[in-house]
């Protein structure tokens, strides 16, 4: 991975000096943006799922979908972005998610316009989708991409049938506490619910949250009938499926553990709320209905 180093000495003040003389030098380029600069893992998917990939200068580091935006410059943690670096690199455009939409003013007072991906349900991410492409001069073909996933996502969703299966999707935990003190789960307000309901069930979590911490007494109390627990790159990467099952097993009380409920998805594509929603739903579809107990990508 290229990453791109502090450039300037200077005060910050005189980046400003410096983008306006870039900016300059766009106004007279052409309407459609050539330096894409990607500040969000999930925007990162979008640009490079619309085929715009080969107008990508930078990103950030944990943009590590699909393999050859590793190879991009980074600019640092999507938080945290080295702005002398973004100013050196002169995008065209810089795509910031709603997690790091604070950034987007800052960004802009340099002279550099931003589009926001927004990324709580599936239909967020296809308006996401279609206001890339359409900042970027591609926007028929956007609109047959997203016409595309529409589709299978469509094709995928059940209806429910029957009693709904209450589901929690624990999203982070510390695995070398065996006591489940702190587990963080996705509420109603996160796109694992528009997952969850697509998949003929419903969120065990009751509080109106995006997310949330719980105690091993706030898993009790919840008492869903099914655990997804995803783990990522940066999650229990070194602890094996089997021992993951066996710490939920030794919960005593809890309906999900005791029925064999609780399954486990490994790979950083369940945290990313863009172009792969198909192959979340689908892995969703497969622990909580067909007896799927570990789907690794």
């Amino acid at each position: 991975m290229i990453v791109i180093k502090r450039v300037f000495s200077r005060p910050f003040l005189a980046l400003i000096a410096i983008a306006s003389l870039c900016a300059a030098n766009r106004a007279a380029s052409a309407a459609v943006p050539g330096r894409i600069l990607s500040l969000a893992p999930a925007a990162t998917e979008i640009i490079f799922d619309l085929g715009l990939g080969d107008r990508v200068i930078g990103v950030t580091e944990y943009c590590s979908w699909p393999p050859e935006a590793k190879s991009k410059p980074n600019v640092g943690d999507m938080m945290h972005v080295n702005m002398e670096a973004l100013v050196s690199m002169s995008p065209d455009i810089v795509v910031i998610s709603d997690m790091n939409a604070h950034i987007g003013n800052q960004i802009e007072s340099l002279g550099y316009p931003t589009v926001i991906v927004n990324q709580d349900s599936f239909e967020e991410i296809c308006g996401s989708m279609l206001r890339v492409g359409a900042a970027c001069g591609i926007a028929e073909a956007a609109k047959k991409r997203v016409a595309e996933l529409r589709g299978a996502v469509n094709d995928l969703s059940m209806k429910p049938d029957g009693k709904k299966q209450r589901v929690l999707v624990v999203v982070g935990r510390d695995v070398g506490d065996t006591s489940f003190k702190k587990v963080y789960v996705a509420g109603p307000r996160s796109f694992y619910n528009d997952l969850l309901t697509r998949s003929a069930s419903v969120n065990a979590f009751p509080d109106d949250l995006p997310y949330a911490s719980i105690s091993q007494e706030g898993l009790l109390r919840i008492d869903p009938d099914f655990i997804i627990e995803l783990v990522g790159e940066y999650g229990m990467t070194n602890v094996d499926t089997g021992s993951i099952l066996a710490q939920w097993e030794k919960v005593k009380g809890l309906r999900a553990a005791r029925s064999g409920n609780v399954a486990v998805i490994r790979g950083d594509f369940t945290f990313r709320a863009g172009p792969r929603y198909p192959l979340i739903l689908e892995s969703f579809k497969r622990v909580i209905h067909d007896g799927t107990r570990e789907i690794r990508r």
